[in-house]
């Protein structure tokens, strides 16, 4: 019989047998397909052999042979057996399988579920409509996938909860084909968070050490790592962290990180010459980052936010994380009130100053009510504003307290803003116009001699813009990753007029500009430098183009090229009449291809002038050899150091157990080698070993030398040196 007969032949002999059976839906939906079949209508048994398919819901079993007993609900396979149900395979050479229970029995079978590579005499499986843990009888695992494993644990009974944990009870370890360990009950999580990780190394500051953690469950929803390093320059430390696994989706909240250190050499910083300044050597750190819902808000729309940061010292992060020391040096303490709402939020924040030895501003509190853009009925007008108390206040740290210096500012300031829209178009033209004004006043100065003074805002702008498009189905170029193309060109222009009262020149604001290269933003709800807004009058224009090609069976961005520049009628903080000329590149059009650049250049000549380029392209021209090549470039900027950075990474596979790696950090400007960073990588089957150095020149006289060592075991329990040359970020973000 011919393949397509077969399932018609066999899906009305079934639907005859269905009729008035109380599992008639369950089992229609059963498909056998098969190069011959039979069918026993007196014994209710479906017959097949020949390439046999059957496919039950998110079940395929493939086979020589296929018995379906109706009555039972049970098939029946043999003879090269194969079973697939979502991700995970089963391998056997006779299995039975119920569609209702889900159960499936064997002599033997092999399978995978990953991480787990596994044979075993009996599975049971929870059905659809209940909770529970797949269940193999004396079974062998490995997470070594291998013909000859050279680690297997022989278990009676071993439960599996998917994403979650295994349960072993009655586990024998065997190293090769020698029992080395027995446990009558165990359990073992599969969060790659959970177990043991250590990071043995060398550096200059720290000399030798090993960085040790523990992750382990508290409950159903805390994991915690225990943390005990030794450092032969600086002695023991360790700690705790604990996480909310609530907030998985947010590593921002839901975090306690409890850190101590009695370190025998606080004056030696991790960079740089001795330290004068003494440095108590019991130091520590103690960080809380969480999120508390107040009761009533099932909706999760009202909290509070605590983000605190209590450190020992200001060297605390710089000597032993310098990878969070580099992201954020002075950490900010926040107490945040929130309530969300529809159109918007109040919250109620309190910034203090927790560290005294960091200069901080504060808020002790500031009120806000934001309103997001929000239609107006049916008008076509849109709203949006916000309103602002708070008592403010910039408070100096502890070396300027003693040199003399007094708190440089400090005020209650009430703010209002509030702004319409009307978006429209005037044929294929894109029209905002948008208008709005401001209230402020700033009373109960610090500084003696200043006065309350209220100021008020205008500002007044218009976004225009249109689109053309071009759609070029015949461009195809498979190197390129081209399958026809779809050229969109957006042009804009923005205008912003804001007119302000002057304000008194003693005053000196906390919400002020800071300097940067980067554009300001001309849209006034975006301007975060509240007290230092000065009149302006911006045209921002520019031309962003778009490039889609087809992949995948959908729309693909291939390139994106954006040209802008302001033009100045009235410059708020230099007497300028251009900006620099923009120029932002994405270009991704192969997985191992990319190319992205961001560079700006003066096309005028002032004391403001300068020019910035950063770019990185990345891709593999063969299949054993990766690199990236990065620069950045800035020249004649009047706040910021002249730079010509070059940075260079590689991956190069030696052959299929070895690999080498570099990485290069080059600053042309003043010919300093930064940073090299060489490694060799050995894949050892069941694990992964990497050996590697660093070279730091910190112009200082004195280079930085690490060596580090990282090994991942790709076999059950889980031991793992991450490959993290910058080790003062052990946790699992810096992993």
């Amino acid at each position: 019989m011919h393949r397509a007969a077969l399932v018609g032949a066999f899906s009305v002999a079934a639907s005859a047998l269905l009729v008035a059976d109380s599992q008639a839906q369950t089992i229609q939906n059963l498909d056998i397909d098969s190069d011959f079949s039979e069918y026993d209508q007196g014994m209710d048994v479906a017959k097949a052999w020949g390439n046999v398919e059957v496919t039950y819901g998110e079940i395929t079993i493939l086979a020589e042979q296929v018995e379906f007993h109706r009555h039972t609900g049970k098939i029946y396979a043999r003879d090269n057996v194969r079973v697939f149900t979502g991700s995970e395979t089963v391998d056997a050479e006779e299995i039975i399988y119920d569609i209702h229970t889900g159960e499936m029995t064997t002599s033997q079978f092999k399978s995978s579920l990953e991480p787990l590579f596994y044979t075993s005499d009996n599975i049971l499986r929870p059905d659809e409509q209940t909770e529970g843990p797949v269940t193999l009888l004396n079974s062998t695992f490995t997470t070594h996938d291998s013909a000859n494993p050279n680690f297997r644990v022989k278990v009676k009974k071993l439960e599996i909860y998917p994403d979650d944990k295994i349960i072993l009870h009655g586990a024998k370890v065997h190293i090769g084909k020698v029992p080395v360990m027995w446990f009558p009950y165990f359990v073992q999580p599969l969060d790659e968070e959970l177990g043991y990780y250590f990071t043995p190394g060398w550096n200059s500051p720290w000399g030798g050490f090993l960085l040790n953690q523990y992750g382990f469950k508290l409950g159903d929803d805390y994991l915690a790592k225990a943390h005990f390093d030794i450092r032969s320059e600086r002695g023991l430390a360790g700690g705790v962290e604990i996480k909310d696994r609530k907030f998985k989706s947010n590593p921002q909240i839901g975090r306690l990180n409890l850190y101590y250190a009695n370190d025998t050499s606080p004056e030696v910083p991790f960079i740089g010459p001795t330290r004068t300044i003494p440095v108590d050597p019991n130091r520590y750190r103690i960080n809380l980052q969480h999120r508390v819902y107040l009761p009533g808000a099932k909706d999760e729309t009202f909290y509070v936010d605590f983000d605190l940061n209590k450190l020992s010292d200001q060297f605390f992060y710089e000597d032993f994380f310098p990878s969070e020391f580099r992201i954020d040096p002075k950490p900010d303490n926040l107490i945040n009130l929130n309530k969300l709402f529809d159109q918007g939020e109040i919250s109620l924040t309190s910034r203090f100053q927790f560290n005294e030895f960091f200069q901080t501003d504060t808020r002790t509190p500031e009120l806000a009510v934001d309103f997001i853009r929000t239609p107006l009925g049916d008008t076509g007008f849109y709203y949006n504003g916000f309103t602002t108390y708070g008592i403010l206040d910039e408070e100096l740290d502890d070396d300027s307290i003693l040199a003399g210096m007094t708190d440089p500012s400090g005020y209650n300031r009430f703010q209002t803003y509030h702004e319409f829209i009307f978006p429209t178009k005037v044929g294929a033209l894109d029209v905002v116009p948008r208008a709005g004004g401001g209230y402020a006043n700033y009373s109960d100065f610090d500084m003696p001699g200043l006065s309350s003074f209220d100021s008020t805002t205008l500002h007044a702008g218009v976004d225009l813009s249109f689109k053309l498009s071009k759609r070029s189905h015949n461009v195809y170029n498979r190197a390129l990753g081209l399958d026809g193309i779809l050229h969109v060109v957006r042009p804009y222009l923005n205008y912003s007029f804001v007119t302000t009262d002057e304000i008194n020149g003693r005053f000196v604001p906390i919400d002020r500009l800071t300097p940067s290269t980067r554009l300001r933003p001309i849209d006034l709800p975006l301007y975060t430098a509240v007290d230092d807004l000065r009149d302006w009058q911006i045209f921002r224009t520019g031309l962003s183009q778009q490039w889609y090609t087809r992949r995948n069976g959908s729309t693909y961005r291939w390139l994106t090229l954006d040209n802008y520049m302001d033009f100045y009628a009235d410059d708020p903080e230099f007497n300028r009449d251009v900006s620099n000329f923009f120029t932002d590149i994405r270009w991704y059009p192969l997985p191992w291809l990319y190319a992205t650049t961001t560079a700006q250049v003066p096309l005028t000549s002032n004391p403001q002038s300068f020019s910035e380029v950063q770019s990185y392209i990345g891709f593999m021209p063969s299949d054993w050899f990766r690199v990236q090549f990065g620069h950045y470039f800035i020249n004649d900027h009047p706040f910021f150091r002249d730079s010509s950075l070059y940075t260079v990474e590689t991956y190069t596979r030696l052959s299929d157990n070895w690999g080498f790696s570099t990485n290069h950090r080059f600053e042309a400007d003043d010919s300093t080698l930064e940073y090299q960073q060489y490694s060799i990588h050995r894949d050892m089957a069941s694990c992964t070993a990497t050996l590697g150095g660093i070279i730091r020149d910190n112009r200082l006289g004195d280079n930085e030398y690490g060596v580090l060592l990282s090994l991942t075991l790709k076999a059950f329990p889980k031991v793992r040196l991450p490959v993290d040359f910058q080790p003062g970020g052990l946790s699992a973000e810096n992993n």
